[in-house]
């Protein structure tokens, strides 16, 4: 899981994990290439507290991503 970003008043984090697949964005419908894999990113928030939540869908970028759930 690699860190994103960081939200200091929800006091959680967002992190993001590179899942090889041959599906497209669930926003924009593009494919990502990493080191010539291809597959997207799966994105969790973590709270201070110790708690996890596995966000819904694939996605090629955080702004992808942010769109879609906003």
């Amino acid at each position: 899981m690699a860190y994103v970003c960081r939200d200091p008043f929800a006091r959680t984090e967002l992190h993001k994990s590179f899942v090889p697949t041959d599906r497209t964005c669930d926003w924009c419908g593009q494919m990502k290439s990493v080191r010539g894999q291809k597959g997207l990113y799966r994105f969790r928030t973590e709270s201070d507290g110790g708690r996890s939540l596995e966000h819904r869908g694939l996605f090629c970028t955080k702004s992808c991503h942010d769109s879609y759930h906003d």
